[in-house]
């Protein structure tokens, strides 16, 4: 006989070993009292699909709490997504149940998650806060050993659609930080949090490496005794680089996040939203603050005596966060459709930086060059003897005598011998992009072992590449557009990663971080330059106030796609749309 069951697949000692297991045969009323007996001495618990809260009464179809437990039932599915959508089950109908559960001895099993429709409209967490809230309400912390949580996001099951590891895991911690908000950090760390998406035999091994996925609540999979096995004996090493798992910690809703730096004198972290030519300043104890400064902002580095230097649309500029003033200092580029994109300061204190060709997804032309601007002043130096169409990867190792580059649309990544004085030479290819991952890679930093950390933007996943070219570990985020990268923090053990907006997404273009345990990074250079900073303030609003100067309406290119606008009076863009800036 074949009975249709929901299985969960619980792990026990979440944070000291995850290779114990134990499985819950989910049944239905009209086998509630057959399976028991085939389960006897097998160690698998015993749950019901579902209960009615009242003891008895004239309740016809419906099998009471006392009536399961009778049975042998332990555990009582409650909220499941089907009795959501099909019979109408609110939060209050789910906390009544699993108040009835827990008074009855046994372990609810709180299901919970988000529509397709609230899914795209970026609800995903607030709405699983308002079901924990309304189906836990009056349930004390004492009681909560009795309730394990499943996040089943609906559209994700039997859609074709898939909640990829990383997006279930940042879900899970979410969820996880609503019980240590409500219920104290020792139920947080010790409850249950199963994932219910579609789990399949492919994916098992991926879902439950992730931190704050502690096991899975298996549908259709579980009727294939093939498939539910494999599922059940998971790799718990599976081959292949380790994996650490970014978290949202600013919410800061960039267009295009870029160029993340971390001051060690002043333990501050500074990035860019480059299209909003937006800087940001955060010190991780208070709110971020931000600088617009009304033009494409491509990139920012440190500077001597605590002011910073910034590649603007109109060329590189100092500035100073504490008076404002902001000062030029070079072209960049002049006469050419290209702005300042990557740049990083040497270990002796020039700052390189290279070109985005604003066109180069219309006409794929390389135009760009990379550049060095001398420590103490000086003219732009350009410093290779090709051109490309869009920088990424500059940074330097430790000892500053290895410089990264890429152009992003080649998805290759090359080391270059770098001498401060002469520039990069003998290039070789360090790391090239498989034809199974998408995107390119993106911006980069290298920690003291002299391993490149590299976003690659369109796979969600931050890769680190040995000085072998090897990846021995990778950073997965929730999101699929990861940009750029810095170590920060105390203890420069902390990866911050910025990311670039996406439609469905509301947490793409925030600031993601995660902890580093077995390397930190290295202090971020100084652009050498003492020189004091005595040019206009910039508001905070209305960007720089420097008369004479162009302004952003007179852009003559789209900051989205590089097309000329067609002519002096146009407002958007004849090609895509977008609004001239």
């Amino acid at each position: 006989m074949t009975v249709k069951c929901t299985t969960v697949l619980m792990m026990d000692n979440l944070y000291e070993t995850r290779s114990t297991s134990r499985i819950l045969d989910s049944t239905d009323v009209i086998h509630a009292f057959y399976v028991p007996s085939q389960l006897e001495g097998t160690g698998v618990a015993i749950g019901a699909q579902n209960i009615y809260h009242e003891a008895s009464g004239a309740f016809t179809g419906e099998m009471s709490a006392e009536m399961a437990k009778s049975v042998g039932c332990t555990h009582v599915l409650v909220g499941h997504s089907e009795r959501r959508t099909l019979f109408g089950e609110t939060d209050e109908v789910c906390n009544v149940k699993t108040r009835k559960i827990i008074d009855m001895g046994m372990t609810a099993v709180l299901c919970i998650g988000e529509t397709k429709e609230e899914y795209e409209a970026g609800q995903v967490k607030k709405i699983c806060a308002r079901q924990l809230a309304g189906a836990l309400a009056g349930i004390e912390a004492t009681e909560m050993n009795k309730v394990i949580i499943a996040y089943e996001p609906v559209w994700a099951i039997g859609t074709g659609l898939t909640a990829t590891p990383a997006i279930a895991q940042s879900v899970h911690a979410g969820i996880r930080d609503w019980v240590r908000e409500n219920y104290g950090n020792a139920v947080a760390n010790k409850i249950q949090i199963q994932y219910g998406g579609s789990v399949k035999p492919e994916s098992v091994d991926e879902l439950m490496q992730a931190p704050d996925i502690d096991g899975c609540l298996v549908g259709g999979a579980s009727l294939n005794a093939d498939q539910f096995g494999r599922i059940f004996n998971y790799d718990v090493a599976p081959e292949g680089p380790t994996r650490l798992w970014a978290e949202e910690v600013v919410a800061c809703g960039n267009q295009l996040g870029e160029s993340p730096v971390w001051s060690v004198e002043r333990q501050m972290l500074y990035w860019v939203d480059a299209p909003s030519g937006s800087l940001y300043s955060w010190d991780l104890k208070s709110a971020p603050t931000k600088v617009n400064f009304g033009e494409t902002l491509g990139c920012v580095a440190l500077r001597s005596n605590n002011t910073l230097l910034l590649g603007l649309e109109s060329g590189l500029h100092a500035y100073d966060p504490t008076t404002k003033a902001l000062t030029f200092v070079s072209e960049f580029e002049a006469g050419l459709n290209t702005r300042p994109n990557d740049g990083r300061t040497d270990r002796e204190g020039n700052f390189v930086i290279g070109s985005y060709n604003n066109a180069h997804r219309v006409d794929a032309q390389p135009i760009g060059g990379l550049w060095r601007l001398p420590a103490n002043g000086g003219a732009l130096e350009e410093m290779l003897d090709y051109k490309f169409r869009c920088s990424n990867c500059i940074c330097f190792t430790k000892d500053g005598g290895t410089m990264f580059f890429c152009d992003t649309p080649t998805r290759r990544i090359y080391q270059f011998d770098y001498n401060p004085r002469t520039g990069p030479s003998n290039r070789r290819l360090l790391y090239e992009l498989p034809s199974s991952m998408n995107g390119g890679p993106d911006g980069a930093q290298c920690d003291a072992n002299g391993n490149l950390w590299a976003a690659i933007s369109g796979a969600g996943q931050v890769i680190r590449i040995t000085p072998r070219g090897e990846v021995d570990l990778t950073v997965e985020l929730p999101v699929k557009q990861p940009t750029s990268v810095t170590f920060g923090g105390p203890g420069l053990n902390t990866l911050f990663i910025t990311t670039r907006a996406e439609n469905g997404r509301i947490d793409a273009g925030s600031l993601f971080a995660c902890q580093v345990f077995d390397v930190a990074g290295v202090p971020e250079a100084e652009y050498v330059d003492r020189s004091p900073v005595k040019g206009d303030a910039v508001s905070a609003n209305i960007g720089p106030v420097r008369p004479g100067r162009p302004g952003a309406a007179s852009a003559k290119f789209c900051t989205q796609c590089g097309v000329a606008f067609d002519k002096p009076t146009a407002r958007f863009c004849a090609q895509c749309g977008t609004a001239r800036r």
